[in-house]
């Protein structure tokens, strides 16, 4: 059994180069089309990385580069963090660590910036990155149960341009490069047509991003509110006490409303 996870911030002027190799070698085991020299380039325009660690000796299982950017629109500048390269062990998917430290980076850079508007700006080539903010932001772009609006829409249009210009395609939404940068080994987060079926989120972003397998990204944006972690910590709570105390509760009412056994009908009808 695998132990739990711990996240780190750490400046990407503080990794070590043991640091870089360990991060490479996770993006090497599940992504293929991957390039020391590229991987280098890209964290070096990042500012934060979170590492996930396990053991005592802090093996590196996991990481998602950060960096902040902004653009204006109708005169209004809005803030973005864009998250770029992210991988986990798979030996530790399913656990909330990631999420937790990168909504408290967040947090942190709303508390920097109370004014302007806050996003995460991120490029999903994987239907896992899409549920990580679907299911964690009460708004976020773009997504199944509605059109996204107007002036999201032209946030995402604008920090896209600006970070991956004549690559992503505005009608599309979605990144191409003329050279993958790096796409899902087969077999990666693979799921079934019916799995497939029974998820709307998991639906749409395969819906909306056909290329996923050759690399290509759909660009997505969520809000980061002063309310949102309070969303957030509502929904855990639900997850973790709430939904399963409904259940058993479900299931209580469920076992009383059975009929009786036999043995107890014999026994009633000899009272």
């Amino acid at each position: 059994m695998h132990g739990t996870l711990k996240g780190k911030i750490v400046a990407i002027s503080a990794l070590r180069e043991r640091d870089k190799c360990a991060m490479y070698e996770l993006m090497v085991r599940y992504y293929e089309n991957t390039q020391w020299e590229r991987f280098n380039k890209d964290l070096d325009e990042k500012q934060h990385v979170i590492l996930l660690l396990a053991g005592a000796d802090e093996q590196i299982k996991g990481f998602s580069t950060l960096m902040q950017t902004e653009t204006e629109i109708n005169g209004r500048k809005s803030l973005a963090i864009f998250s770029g390269d992210t991988v986990v062990d798979e030996a530790y998917w399913g656990q909330r660590v990631l999420g937790k430290k990168f909504l408290s980076y967040l947090l942190m850079q709303r508390v920097k910036n109370p004014l302007a508007p806050l996003y995460w700006l991120l490029i999903s080539k994987g239907y896992k990155t899409y549920l990580l903010m679907a299911n964690n932001f009460s708004e976020h772009y773009p997504r199944f149960e509605s059109k996204t609006p107007t002036n999201q829409q032209k946030l995402m249009d604008a920090f896209a341009g600006k970070l991956f210009g004549d690559s992503y395609c505005a009608e599309t939404g979605c990144c191409k490069f003329p050279k993958s940068l790096g796409q899902l080994r087969e077999g990666v987060a693979h799921l079934e047509k019916e799995e497939v079926a029974g998820n709307d989120r998991i639906q749409f972003f395969y819906d909306n991003n056909p290329g996923w397998a050759q690399g290509d990204e759909l660009v997505c944006i969520a809000r980061m509110s002063w309310s949102m972690p309070a969303y957030y910590l509502g929904k855990s709570w639900w997850k973790l006490v709430a939904a399963p105390w409904v259940k058993q509760k479900s299931k209580a009412t469920q076992d009383l409303a059975k009929p009786m056994d036999p043995v107890e009908n014999t026994l009633e009808r000899s009272r």
